[in-house]
C-alpha cells in the first residue's frame, strides 16, 4: 500500500496525487460511458483543467478527495470526495467515481463510502452527509443504501443527460444512522 489514508476490507484509500492526473483519471473523465451521470461529462476534459481542479483542491479547506486503490494490485480504480464541508453546520456533501469499469458492481464504492463515512463522524465529527444522483444510477443509489444512506425526496428534472431530463434523488446519511447501523451489524 501506497501512503493510505483510509483502509478497508478490498481497498484503501490515498491523497490524490499530481501522477493520477496524467493517469487513468483524465481518461475516465472525457469516457461517456463513465460519466453519463455525472456533471463532469458535459465538456471535455483538458490537463489545464485537471490541473486547476489539483491545486484548487490542494489548498482547500471545504474539500477532500481520496484515490480509492485496490489492495491487492495497488491500482487506482476510482475517487471518493467530501464537499462544501461546512464545521459550524457539520455537514458535506459526497461524492464518487469508480473510474475502471471493470470494477463497477463489486461493491468498491460501498465500501468506499462507508470508510469515509467512518472518518468523517469519528475523525471531522460531522453529524450529515448527503448526496445527490441521477435517478437511473441505480449502482451508486444502491451503494448509498447499502451503506445506511436514506432517501430525501426528488429535485425533479435536476440533470440533463443523453437528450432528457432526470430527477435528481436526495439522499443523507446522519451520525446517528451510522451508529445505530453500526450498532445493529455488531449484534
Amino acid at each position: 500500500m501506497h501512503n493510505p489514508f483510509l483502509v478497508a476490507n478490498r481497498i484503501y484509500m490515498r491523497r490524490l496525487e499530481k501522477e493520477d492526473l496524467e493517469g487513468n483519471y483524465f481518461q475516465w473523465l472525457n469516457d461517456q460511458t463513465i460519466t453519463k451521470w455525472m456533471r463532469h461529462g458535459a465538456f471535455p476534459n483538458s490537463p489545464e483543467s485537471m490541473n486547476a481542479f489539483y491545486e484548487n483542491l490542494s489548498g482547500s479547506k471545504t474539500d477532500i478527495v481520496l484515490a480509492i486503490v485496490l489492495k491487492e494490485q495497488d491500482r487506482h480504480i476510482g475517487n471518493i470526495g467530501l464537499h462544501s464541508i461546512n464545521y459550524v453546520f457539520r455537514s458535506a456533501e459526497i461524492g464518487l467515481i469508480i473510474g475502471e469499469t471493470d470494477c463497477w458492481g463489486k461493491g468498491y464504492a460501498a465500501e468506499a463510502f462507508s470508510a469515509i463515512a467512518d472518518y468523517s463522524f469519528k475523525k471531522l465529527n460531522l453529524n450529515r452527509i448527503a448526496a445527490g444522483v441521477v435517478d437511473e444510477n441505480i449502482g451508486s443509489i444502491r451503494a448509498l443504501e447499502k451503506t445506511g444512506y436514506k432517501k430525501e425526496g426528488i429535485l425533479r428534472q435536476a440533470y440533463f443527460c443523453d437528450g432528457q431530463y432526470h430527477d435528481c434523488v436526495n439522499l443523507s446519511l446522519l451520525h446517528s444512522d451510522w451508529l445505530a447501523g453500526r450498532a445493529h451489524e455488531s449484534i
